[in-house]
């Protein structure tokens, strides 16, 4: 059955809200955010079995999957996206890039994301029960956000088959046969996973990014360190300087840069949390490790085209 949305006929002081929610309605809950308030959208989805096929079309906005939502809305799949116009940047479990039209990435349902897009982006999103893909590739969280070289012909037979079959069956609906393609969707696409390049250079880089999580993992303990610095972290972890550039460099960012993004990505989670305690601009500030907290509203505001009291306030 097909759903589509669209922000066309919404009053435009409302339709980054009103996509915020048709957002959560196909896909899982999530915060959208962007400068203004009006948005062009369109998003369609057909459910195909236990798996949906969506096409999004869509104007500049970073979307959020927080600890926040995440407890809110808890939701144990993954999503395969393909960029179709435009790239896509993504930042989950410490890796960050862009993807390119015509390339995927495989993003986990429960764990924190970012994935920002410039206008006239569109892509399309396969939407994958977590238990079901697991069980076939037990090692499927290593495949997580382009850790390996991309599948990108067998990615985009599979996209194909996705695709078609939801062209297909938003037109003429077929209960009994549903599940069965919805199944060899989700087959195809784990054989796309399955099929990386896992070996020889593919387990090189493999080996850097085990090392590149662990120190990542290691920074986001030590968030709160005002004095953490990419000399202390090459010492701890006992690698040379040179090679702890290299092993963020080669996915398009810096260790500083990496730092300062996953504190401003902590400091959104607590503003943007009603739950949590009140803490003040500043305090959330110092609390993830800024030394000054101009320096902090500044970098955020750069960060997310907001200011942190917008964040408080939404």
């Amino acid at each position: 059955m097909l759903k589509e949305f669209d922000t066309g006929t919404i009053q435009t002081s409302r339709q980054l809200r009103a996509w915020r929610e048709m957002m959560s309605d196909v896909y899982y809950s999530l915060d959208v955010a962007r400068p203004e308030a009006h948005l062009r959208g369109n998003l369609r989805e057909v459910q195909i079995g236990n798996v949906s096929v969506s096409r999004f079309d869509a104007d500049s906005q970073r979307v959020f999957r927080t600890r926040q939502k995440i407890s809110e809305g808890p939701d144990d799949s993954y999503v395969f996206i393909m960029p179709q116009r435009e790239k896509m940047f993504y930042s989950q479990l410490g890796r960050n890039g862009f993807v390119a039209a015509g390339d995927y990435i495989l993003v986990s349902t429960s764990e924190f994301y970012e994935l920002s897009c410039p206008d006239n982006f569109v892509n399309y999103t396969v939407k994958l029960p977590g238990a079901s893909l697991r069980q076939r590739i037990p090692d499927l969280d290593d495949h997580l956000c382009c850790r390996f070289p991309m599948n990108r012909e067998m990615a985009q037979i599979a996209l194909t088959l996705a695709t078609k079959s939801a062209a297909t069956l938003s037109k003429s609906p077929a209960p009994g046969h549903a599940e069965a393609i919805g199944q060899r969707v989700e087959d195809f696409i784990a054989m796309v996973i399955e099929c990386e390049d896992t070996t020889a250079v593919g387990q090189e880089k493999r080996a850097r990014f085990l090392l590149r999580q662990r120190i990542s993992h290691g920074i986001r303990d030590r968030l709160t360190d005002a004095d953490l610095a990419p000399r202390s972290i090459a010492d701890r972890n006992g690698i040379s300087l040179s090679y702890l550039h290299r092993i963020f460099n080669e996915h398009g960012t810096t260790v500083s840069s990496y730092i300062l993004d996953q504190r401003l990505q902590l400091a959104y989670e607590k503003l943007a949390n009603p739950l949590g305690p009140r803490l003040t601009v500043s305090e959330v500030a110092y609390s993830v490790g800024f030394k000054s907290a101009s320096h902090f509203c500044k970098a955020f505001a750069a960060r997310y085209n907001m200011t942190p009291s917008d964040v408080r306030q939404r």
